[in-house]
């Protein structure tokens, strides 16, 4: 019986996220991406920038093709 899979990886992040002003007084949403296994650290803008760069830290890049 050696059909095993291969355990899921799993993955670990801080997210922080505030709304900023714009010169136009438009309500912007900017945040923080960090790895908590290796500390790097992404910034982005939206909520489409969060998935973004949730994708690329675990390395989806094809899912931003849709």
């Amino acid at each position: 019986m050696d059909d095993q899979s291969p355990a899921p990886q799993h993955y670990l992040f801080v997210v922080r996220v505030w709304p900023e002003k714009t010169k136009t007084e438009e309500i912007v949403w900017r945040g923080r991406i960090q790895s908590a296994t290796d500390g790097q650290v992404r910034y982005f803008q939206g909520w489409e920038g969060l998935v973004k760069m949730l994708a690329i830290s675990v390395g989806d890049e094809e899912t931003m093709g849709e």
